[in-house]
């Protein structure tokens, strides 16, 4: 009680820092982006959910179209690649999470949200120059670098944040 006699609640839940938020953010970002277009060829919008569908069910004569030097396995590959994406931005945000509500396993959390957030971006930069002959970026190819890099520094930023805490708290 109040000294005015009302009933106060004075525990607060758990709440993630602001950059654990950037980290999770990007996560998402990354996760979203599968559905948003991410480059245009022969006049066709492809997102990474349609590549996904049809890397796994176009007949052999639809990829030999798309993909006229392409193995099966490399076709494989691609649709994995495809995958890779949305799989890498949800571990990272789960990662974002866990190591924001838990004070155990911090350091792993750390580690795991880093490692998923550098992956996209190390694929994207690669399959950015692989890109079919005349194709032009889309929304979706920025967002996968954009929330790699979210992630990234909310990373950075939270281990720098517990290593220098005298420096923060004078800051502050």
């Amino acid at each position: 009680m109040s000294p005015t006699g009302v009933a106060t609640v004075s525990c607060v839940g758990p709440s993630l820092s602001l950059v654990r938020v950037l980290a999770l953010v990007g996560g998402l970002s990354i996760v979203a982006s599968f559905f948003m277009p991410w480059f245009g060829s022969q006049g066709l919008l492809l997102s990474g959910q349609f590549l996904h569908s049809f890397l796994g069910s176009a007949s052999a004569n639809d990829l030999r179209r798309f993909l006229p030097s392409s193995s099966p396995t490399e076709v494989q590959m691609l649709r994995l690649l495809v995958d890779l994406f949305p799989a890498c931005g949800l571990l990272a945000a789960a990662a974002a999470l866990v190591g924001g509500l838990t004070s155990n396993g911090r350091a792993v959390a750390n580690t795991v949200c880093g490692l998923f957030g550098l992956i996209p971006l190390l694929a994207w930069a690669v399959g950015i120059g692989r890109l079919p002959p005349g194709s032009s970026f889309e929304v979706g190819l920025w967002v996968i670098a954009g929330g790699s890099l979210a992630v990234l520094l909310g990373v950075a930023l939270e281990v720098w944040a517990t290593r220098r805490p005298s420096v923060v708290a004078e800051r502050l």
